[in-house]
């Protein structure tokens, strides 16, 4: 009789294990199967075209890098490194959009400019059309002195993910400018929503048209709206000692003339100015100049603005070639063919017989006479990628920056300057 119950209560065991497994296949396979329609995913296309510079692609588990010269797909994890004056797009393809013979619409367009080095960490689409999820691109740039995104979104939303040594953001449809630099990763919004992502605090501020913000080990910045300031945070306002960002020059046409001298100095409300003074009778040229070496490839506007003053001033108007003023702003910059050029503004308070037009410089450029000496004077160029389009000129990197004085006796003082690039 035990041996009957024991015979029975197996059975039983197993009528029951049995049926629980039924179920488990019965409810289980479809929710799996579900679950892999949901949330399977495949690799999309990425592809890379140099269009100028030097490009290698290092692929993952190698230790080799390899230059780059025609179109070429890449694998998730590869790295890429851009030399200075390399321009060079990459574009995410769905899979199933792609033709290599045909002209087909990425998901998403990465604009890379010099010294760039970015790794692609993942780039999905989902494999089934009744799944959810959207595309999702990942990247991380190490460096990048101007990189332009467009994210664009179909029957499906693509989702950009930018890591940086500083942080993360990510965003949707629309259009973007990363700067990612050695202290510092900037980013701007031209159309579209992205959302950073505090790396002390974890909260994530949501950015939308034209506002930008800068991005450190520390936190989240303040949230701007307008044009990016390319001196922003290399002391454009001197309010910081010059040494470390300006380096003060001065040089004179005859070895026998004494030069000029440019130092800080302190005004009543506490904030600091520069002066540019000198005592001559022959030409001298005193000033301060930094290498700022900033990419502006797809800016859309390209302003100058500065507060300057002139104190002393015996040229009249700004010298017999107008390019002797007591006060001139120089920017150096490269143009898209590779050409080195430089605009120039210059700033007098006293008329004389010469011309303030400056033969010598690009354009002829007119130079400003301000109000009267010792009055602060406000300037803020035109938009000047109009004016240089307008010859022929696309700037694409803009090198040096210089405010100095010149002239045989001067004094003039700057109080502040910004080179404003609207994204």
């Amino acid at each position: 009789m035990d041996k009957f119950k024991k015979v029975q209560n197996i059975a039983w065991i197993l009528l029951l294990l049995s049926f629980f497994t039924c179920l488990t296949l019965a409810v289980g396979t479809p929710l799996s199967i579900r679950w892999l329609v949901l949330n399977s995913t495949r690799p999309l296309v990425v592809v890379i075209q140099p269009r100028a510079g030097i490009v290698s692609q290092q692929q993952p588990g190698s230790a080799t890098s390899v230059l780059i010269n025609d179109n070429t797909e890449i694998l998730r994890n590869s790295t890429l490194k851009l030399a200075e004056n390399a321009d060079v797009l990459l574009l995410f393809y769905h899979p199933d959009n792609y033709n290599a013979n045909e002209l087909s619409t990425p998901i998403a367009t990465i604009q890379l400019y010099g010294k760039t080095e970015i790794t692609i960490k993942n780039a999905q689409t989902p494999r089934f059309p009744p799944s959810q999820l959207p595309h999702r691109v990942v990247l991380y740039i190490q460096r990048g002195p101007n990189t332009r995104i467009s994210v664009e979104s179909n029957e499906r939303p693509t989702v950009l993910q930018i890591q940086t040594p500083h942080g993360s953001v990510e965003m949707d449809q629309g259009s973007y400018t990363v700067v990612v630099e050695s202290d510092q990763t900037e980013f701007s919004v031209s159309t579209g929503r992205a959302y950073l992502t505090d790396p002390t605090s974890g909260d994530r501020p949501v950015l939308t048209d034209l506002q930008r913000a800068e991005l450190t080990t520390e936190g989240i910045g303040e949230i701007f709206i307008g044009e990016r300031d390319i001196l922003r945070n290399r002391n454009g306002d001197f309010e910081k000692p010059l040494e470390g960002t300006w380096e003060v020059y001065t040089r004179t046409g005859d070895p026998a003339e004494t030069g000029g001298t440019a130092r800080q100095a302190t005004l009543q409300d506490g904030h600091q100015i520069v002066l540019l003074t000198r005592v001559g009778q022959q030409f001298a040229e005193t000033g301060i100049t930094q290498e700022i070496n900033q990419d502006v490839h797809g800016a859309q506007s390209l302003h100058v603005r500065a507060r300057v003053r002139v104190d002393v001033q015996t040229l009249g108007t700004c010298g017999s070639q107008g390019s002797e003023c007591p006060i001139m702003i120089r920017i150096k910059y490269t143009d898209q063919s590779g050409a080195v050029r430089e605009w120039l503004q210059g700033f007098y308070a006293i008329e004389g017989e010469d011309d303030p037009f400056c033969p010598s410089c690009e354009w002829q450029a007119r130079q400003i006479q301000v109000a009267q000496p010792g009055v602060w004077y406000d300037y803020e160029s035109l938009d000047l990628l109009p004016l240089l389009q307008a010859q022929g000129i696309e700037p694409a990197t803009i090198h040096r920056v210089d405010i100095y004085a010149s002239g045989h006796t001067y004094g003039a003082a700057i109080d502040e300057i910004a080179i404003l690039v609207g994204e």
